[in-house]
């Protein structure tokens, strides 16, 4: 199987390129190889190569990023992905889109994958929008996920904020194994519901304990209490 990631070199795309060349022919282009924000440079690289599927991993992911600069956010998050969805429908390739579990706002947490969305951060907002443009390609699966890299980077971490995050090395396998299944529509891949604190005790024996209401008095943008998915 041809395989094109996108955003092969970031946390996520780095590790399922890894993963899936053990078995399959995976594509990296660079952003000069392969630019998503322009169409024409997307036809021509699906023209010359032609893959089996694509996933799309490409994103601006920050959030302090994409409050500040919605226009690229925009730009990337949802042109980009419009680029490449509309490839995948006349090239009749299959697509897998990376989301997130912020598309969701928190409020109760265990979110099934058939539950409405309710974004409330720009980047959120984006995906959302990305995950709607994939979804109109009949043969397409949008992956909700949230992760983190393989140890706990910080000193504290909230008692009182939730999520199925998990760590990298033990997320990307089941990934890559959604990426080339035959399911296609919306699913969810995570860990557990844990918090914070007991998700970053996992790897940092150490990591103090903190609570999420010191974050919401400092915070411009709204703070998701609970993001933890059901995962199918």
């Amino acid at each position: 199987m041809k395989i094109l990631i996108t955003g092969g070199t970031g946390l996520l795309g780095s590790n399922l390129v890894k993963i899936l060349q053990e078995n399959h022919q995976v594509l990296s282009p660079t952003r000069k190889e392969l630019d998503i924000t322009n169409n024409t440079s997307v036809d021509k690289y699906f023209f010359n190569f032609n893959p089996d599927v694509v996933i799309h991993c490409a994103a601006i992911a920050k959030f302090a990023i994409a409050e500040t600069k919605p226009l690229d956010t925009l730009n990337t998050n949802v042109g980009g992905t419009f680029n490449i969805v509309k490839a995948c429908m006349l090239y009749k390739t299959k697509m897998v889109y990376i989301s997130t579990s912020h598309v969701f706002d928190g409020e109760q947490g265990n979110y099934k994958s058939t539950d409405k969305v309710n974004p409330l951060t720009k980047y959120s907002k984006s995906k959302v929008a990305g995950e709607m443009a994939t979804l109109i390609h009949d043969n397409s699966l949008v992956i909700r996920t949230e992760f983190c890299e393989e140890t706990f980077p910080f000193e504290t971490a909230y008692i009182d904020k939730f999520s199925s995050k998990e760590y990298i090395d033990v997320i990307a396998p089941k990934i890559a194994e959604k990426c080339i299944s035959d399911q296609t529509g919306i699913c969810h891949v995570g860990g557990p519901r844990r918090s914070f604190f007991e998700f970053g005790k996992l790897r940092n024996p150490n990591v103090k304990e903190g609570s999420v209401k010191d974050l919401i008095s400092k915070s411009n943008v709204p703070i998701l209490i609970d993001t933890s998915l059901i995962s199918n």
